[in-house]
């Protein structure tokens, strides 16, 4: 099977990665020049959670265009979403009548971005329960897994009664096969609104404030805010016939709680927090922003999403406006 990863920066270089371990045929394309330059001189050097030396895979390239490429049987598309269309129409050569596509961004709506494109027979949409970091070009810290999680990617096609089923499933054997464990699902909707509330009560707070989750979720004010965040997004969620109790994302902390922060072993840092210290727009629209949309298709109030979801739009569009008291 040819697999092209398009948009393989951190997660999509952990992903493809496991993808060649599984006995694929697999191809980076991604625009950042110098972690494929990286990649093709020297391979991918993986740092994984529970795994006490790194690895290294060399992939069957690692290009700027699908020009190098060519027609694949899957590509998985990891692009964020406001530049899944960009990504797609500049490299249409990788797209055949009998290729699969996979969305696995975070959030909701890739798949209506991705649908202007390809039909139900040949799209998927999916989500990672997994984590990754570009540490340098060529170097990346993930987990193939959350450790709460069973499997690493959960995704299913669009229309479940596609000739082109046994693809999807021949892939998540592939990814499974090469150590990220991987399920074709038909409950994939519920995995996507799963993780986007777990997404909607870290990612605003941490563009915003700049801090790892343990120091937001471990404060009382954090606490409590995560709380109302998450309650909004379960709402909206049961609103759509999902099984989304408050009770399986927020419990009570024990009056007696104290957090020290010098007894944690591993500190998460979001990619929304990079983005924003990068000056990058983040992916606040199809996260807290799409729990507003939804909510007002059902009626429901969702003013602390609201709130996280302007504050980091407004952030973004002022990066270049901060005050900067070294220049006077």
């Amino acid at each position: 099977m040819k697999i092209g990863i398009l948009g393989a920066g951190a997660m999509g270089s952990l992903v493809g990665a496991h993808a060649k371990k599984g006995g694929a045929e697999v191809y980076f394309i991604d625009v950042f020049e110098e972690h494929m330059k990286a990649i093709t001189e020297h391979g991918l050097i993986m740092e994984l959670e529970r795994e006490a030396e790194p690895q290294i895979v060399f992939v069957d390239g690692a290009v700027t265009s699908g020009a190098e490429v060519g027609l694949c049987d899957v590509v998985i598309v990891l692009a964020k979403c406001g530049d899944i269309a960009t990504a797609v129409k500049t490299n249409q050569v990788l797209f055949g009548e009998d290729t699969i596509v996979i969305g696995l961004q975070n959030g909701v709506g890739s798949e209506e971005i991705l649908s202007e494109f390809f039909d139900g027979d040949h799209l998927g949409i999916g989500l990672l329960k997994a984590s990754a970091n570009i540490l340098a070009p060529g170097r990346i810290l993930g987990a193939p897994r959350f450790f709460n999680s069973p499997k690493g990617i959960y995704f299913a096609p669009i229309n479940t009664t596609t000739p082109l089923l046994s693809k999807f499933e021949e892939l998540a054997n592939i990814l499974t096969e090469g150590g990220m464990l991987a399920e074709c699902t038909e409950d994939v909707e519920f995995y996507i609104w799963d993780k986007l509330c777990t997404n909607v009560m870290v990612n605003g707070i941490a563009a915003l404030l700049h801090v790892a989750n343990e120091d937001s979720n471990n404060h009382p004010d954090g606490w409590l805010l995560m709380r109302e965040l998450a309650r909004e997004t379960c709402e909206v969620g049961q609103a759509r016939g999902l099984d989304m109790p408050l009770e399986r994302y927020w419990r009570e902390r024990p009056a007696d709680h104290v957090y020290d922060r010098s007894q944690v072993k591993t500190f998460h840092y979001v990619s929304a927090l990079f983005d924003s210290v990068q000056h990058r727009t983040t992916e606040i629209d199809y996260l807290n922003g799409a729990v507003v949309k939804e909510g007002k298709k059902h009626g429901i109030p969702t003013p602390y999403n609201e709130t996280v979801w302007r504050l980091v739009r407004l952030m973004q569009d002022n990066y270049d406006n901060k005050y900067k008291p070294w220049e006077g």
